[in-house]
């Protein structure tokens, strides 16, 4: 497959990602495939587009977690009473989630960073491998590169 070739399905994976984000949808590989015109054997065959897909459904499991958490922790408690045995408890156990909730969106955040360098990544060497074709080319001329 061709650097040009690699390149645009990787951009239309992306721009399916963002598609189906943007509609609230539950992201798999299927819809992704679907969404993004190509096969998903194309996606299970290629680990660096396998990847990215699998980065973007972990990285909205995440963020939907973190959302039914947050609803579940929204409900205030009216005593003022201290808190002992079974109270302490579920307060405990609240105070963890909220921790866990925050933990999550932490990951969340370091996921897309993750993913945002494996694009860069791909783009730099996309570029490594049009340099060394052109010195290759070059070469082949017999012209020297400037100094």
């Amino acid at each position: 497959m061709t650097i040009d070739k690699q390149q645009e399905m990787l951009n239309r994976i992306d721009q399916a990602i963002s598609n189906l984000r943007r509609g609230k949808k539950k992201l798999s590989i299927s819809k992704i495939a679907e969404k993004a015109g190509i096969a998903r054997k194309t996606i299970y065959n290629r680990p660096e587009i396998k990847q990215r897909c699998d980065q973007a459904i972990l990285i909205q499991d995440e963020q939907s977690k973190a959302e039914q958490e947050v609803a579940a922790s929204s409900v205030p408690q009216v005593e003022n009473r201290p808190l002992t045995g079974r109270k302490l408890l579920e307060e405990r156990y609240r105070k963890s989630r909220e921790d866990l909730k925050l933990e999550r969106e932490k990951n969340a955040k370091l996921l897309e960073n993750n993913r945002e360098l494996v694009l860069e990544k791909a783009e730099l060497k996309n570029r490594i491998q049009m340099l060394q074709q052109q010195m290759e080319r070059l070469k082949a001329q017999k012209v020297k590169p400037l100094k």
